[in-house]
């Protein structure tokens, strides 16, 4: 793995391979926000107040019943709700970075809105002599939002500490885009975000990705404003516009990949389908390239595993009432533990999902996807 920080490339030597498929774990420290965005899943779960009795993961329950039992996970997230705004998260943080061994990964996902000592605590731990010296990749995925749902000030503070953490290791921050509306205006979020890096110095022959994640359908919760399937081309076609517009961008999703976002390709833009990436890393390949290798872009088997305040586990938040398991079930959430809740999901899902139009006659369809997510088969 190479290390990158400000333009200064850093291997490090002899480390270990590791393997995180099916061994990433998302914490969901609360279920309360600063913003209240009108796509998201999650709206139903989002307190008013942080005082709010049981929306916090309790201190205690973490350090003494939780952080046991996953410290030695490669990769362990910070999700909430918007989990700077715990409480205690400062101490949860560096208690949690602390217990881990070397050669992991620590990830934090954001609005960007905290407070200053939070902000202290992040850029100390981003720079040289935090978890870089102890060769523990440090992460942060911050969420840039339309102007649909974020007022100017809070805006302009999402990007003070987005340019402030970059400045320290630019290389440790990834943009994260929501795609919500076939009108939503993509064009401004990747014009900002393209800005900060040029701002902050990214060298002109490294490439950034930014993570977009369509807003899925919520299983058995209230509804919610989720992005069809049918407009997927649409915004796939902005995506193509906007890789012509800047040759350093690319997209990644952490999810499914559905094929169907580059179904209004055209002839001169076939060299950009490499810069999609799915399932977080993997470089989608030449068109010509998926009728002779076996391609699946589809729900991610072995993905994280989500873990909210009383330790339940779930599969994703769309599912989040489809509850596989409690962390009290195992002596450590290992590769085991989520293997066995990630059959669980699985079955479910199979046994009860009948696909819907326009995947069940889309001729990717079984091939090299399985209706993106399953959440949409549900509504």
């Amino acid at each position: 793995m190479v290390w990158a920080y400000m333009g200064l490339s850093v291997k490090l030597e002899n480390q270990k391979s590791i393997d995180t498929y099916g061994t990433e774990m998302n914490i969901i420290l609360n279920s309360y926000c600063n913003l209240k965005c009108n796509y998201c899943f999650a709206d139903e779960y989002m307190e008013e107040t942080v005082r709010t009795p049981g929306k916090s993961m309790d201190f205690d329950y973490f350090i003494n019943d939780l952080l046991p039992k996953i410290k030695n996970t490669p990769v362990i997230n910070f999700m909430g709700g918007e989990p700077t705004l715990h409480p205690q998260f400062n101490d949860i943080f560096t208690q949690t970075l602390d217990a881990m061994p070397s050669y992991t990964s620590l990830g934090l996902f954001t609005n960007g809105l905290m407070g200053d000592k939070v902000l202290d605590t992040l850029v100390n731990v981003i720079g040289r002599d935090g978890a870089l010296k102890r060769k523990i990749t440090f992460s942060v995925l911050l969420n840039w939002q339309t102007l649909d749902n974020i007022s100017e000030k809070n805006h302009a503070r999402c990007r003070e500490v987005a340019e402030m953490l970059m400045r320290k290791n630019g290389y440790s921050i990834t943009f994260s885009i929501n795609l919500y509306s076939k009108n939503q205006d993509i064009e401004t979020q990747c014009e900002e975000i393209d800005s900060i890096y040029q701002k902050v110095g990214l060298p002109k022959d490294q490439q950034y990705r930014i993570r977009v994640s369509p807003a899925f359908p919520i299983v058995g919760g209230e509804s919610n404003v989720y992005l069809p399937i049918r407009d997927y081309p649409k915004l796939g076609r902005k995506m193509f516009q906007l890789l012509k517009r800047f040759p350093q961008m690319a997209f990644r999703f952490d999810c499914s990949f559905p094929p169907c976002f580059l179904d209004e390709i055209e002839a001169d833009e076939t060299d950009l389908v490499q810069r999609f990436y799915f399932h977080g890393f993997k470089q989608v390949p030449e068109l010509d390239e998926w009728k002779t290798q076996d391609l699946y872009f589809g729900c991610a088997d072995g993905s994280p595993m989500d873990i909210d305040s009383k330790g339940d586990c779930f599969n994703c938040f769309p599912f989040h009432e489809m509850q596989l398991g409690n962390v009290s079930e195992f002596k450590e959430v290992n590769s085991i533990a989520t293997a066995r809740m990630g059959a669980r999901f699985l079955n479910n899902v199979f046994e009860k999902t009948e696909v819907k139009e326009p995947c069940k006659s889309c001729p990717h369809y079984m091939v090299r996807c399985s209706s993106g997510c399953f959440a949409y088969n549900f509504v």
